[in-house]
């Protein structure tokens, strides 16, 4: 029936949908429950998995275990794109103070968040490779928009009634209930989006038609960003978007001895929070009545 779709965010280039809708099933049954609230059933959760539109044909997925195993080892240099500079520089904005202007601007913002526990103290690699698929989804003269959104549009179903995005996929989430307003979706949670950023915002499409008023056709729209997440650099939409529900949370790391694994960007930190909870159970409680 598919009454919560769930679209993924960077990464997830050799992952399957499987996989990943297990791992948000369990992270959002887990928060729902902690707060008290009606648990979906697993066969009303779906999944929206895009990530293999970033691989060229006959390229086979992986397995779970070595998503990042195949990345090239880039470099700051390979950053060459404008758009990717821009989004360098933006997600560091929200790892310490101000960027210093001048000279070798990138390498600095790489550094920061080499280093930024927020995010799990990716390796630099990791970093360009997440920007470039942040840069090819926005290219309208790349293929990966469009089969992301023909993916978006397999899942969603008239029984749908919450549609979740997380990173990237709260992008993709959104411009495709913009296209869509046929579509019987009550509610949309945005977490850790970077729809805040100008970078972002000025390529969306269809193109907002002006600031404060740009909203999906749902009847809410719950944004959640964690107070240390850079990739949610813009924390409150309401003032781009209009109407929308902002909501601040802290997703603290977790940590294991010498290695963080989960950092606030993450989606399975995003998804056990109440206000998610709280906010899928309205919706299906509403859709119900």
């Amino acid at each position: 029936m598919s009454r919560v779709v769930i679209c993924h965010g960077i990464g997830y280039q050799y992952k399957h949908a499987e996989t990943v809708l297990t791992e948000w099933y369990k992270a959002l049954r887990v928060g729902m429950t902690d707060a008290a609230r009606p648990v979906p059933d697993a066969g009303d959760v779906a999944a929206v998995y895009y990530g293999s539109c970033f691989r060229s044909r006959g390229v086979k997925g992986g397995g779970v275990d070595d998503e990042l195993a195949n990345i090239p080892a880039f470099q700051i240099g390979d950053v060459r794109d404008p758009l990717e500079l821009e989004l360098l520089e933006a997600f560091a904005e929200g790892t310490d103070t101000p960027l210093p202007g001048g000279k070798g601007i990138g390498q600095i913002a790489l550094r920061r968040l080499e280093r930024y526990e927020g995010l799990g103290k990716p390796m630099g690699r990791t970093v360009i490779w997440m920007i470039r698929q942040v840069r090819r989804y926005l290219d309208a003269s790349d293929t990966v928009r469009a089969c992301a959104q023909q993916r978006f549009e397999r899942v969603v179903t008239p029984d749908t009634r919450v549609v979740i995005g997380h990173s990237l996929g709260s992008v993709v989430a959104y411009e495709a209930l913009r296209a869509h307003p046929e579509w019987n979706v009550h509610t949309f949670i945005s977490l850790g989006s970077p729809l805040g950023l100008r970078a972002v915002r000025h390529r969306l499409l269809p193109t907002p038609i002006s600031e404060g008023n740009a909203l999906p056709p749902v009847a809410r729209w719950v944004n959640v960003a964690a107070k240390d997440d850079p990739i949610a650099l813009v924390k409150h939409l309401a003032p781009t978007f209009g109407d929308v529900d902002d909501r601040p949370v802290v997703n603290l790391p977790w940590h294991s001895p010498g290695k963080y694994f989960l950092g606030s960007h993450s989606v399975v930190r995003y998804l056990t929070t109440e206000e998610v909870a709280e906010a899928v159970a309205t919706a299906l409680r509403a859709t119900e009545r």
